[in-house]
């Protein structure tokens, strides 16, 4: 049983990153002034936004909440989003945009049915 919880576990942990790179491809096509210079470019930077967004709502709790799903769940993906930049060579975003692409992201992720 535990087995097959683990392999559960990760099926869903690969839903939500396809799902997350998906969504944030078509983010970076239409947010100006948002450049990601190739495709291993576009994964590393959508890993390293999993995986920020997961460490912040691990020491913040702000998905727990109701309000972490609205207005600070948008001020902290804006944050993401634009540090990535400093982690991940190739991906150049401004700070505008970034409130632009947070604004994108969370439209287009709010359309796709409840997550696993």
């Amino acid at each position: 049983m535990e087995h097959k919880l683990d392999t559960l576990r990760l099926s869903q942990m690969a839903i939500r990153f396809l799902t997350s790179l998906s969504i944030f491809a078509i983010t970076v096509f239409f947010t100006p002034n948002f450049t990601i210079s190739s495709f291993p470019i576009l994964i590393l930077s959508a890993t390293t936004i999993i995986i920020l967004d997961y460490l912040m709502a691990t020491v913040t709790g702000i998905h727990d909440i109701p309000l972490g799903r609205g207005l600070v769940g948008f001020t902290s993906a804006c944050i993401i989003i634009y540090i990535t930049q400093f982690f991940v060579s190739g991906y150049y975003i401004t700070i505008t945009s970034s409130i632009i692409a947070a604004a994108i992201y969370g439209i287009i992720d709010s359309m796709i049915p409840n997550k696993l």
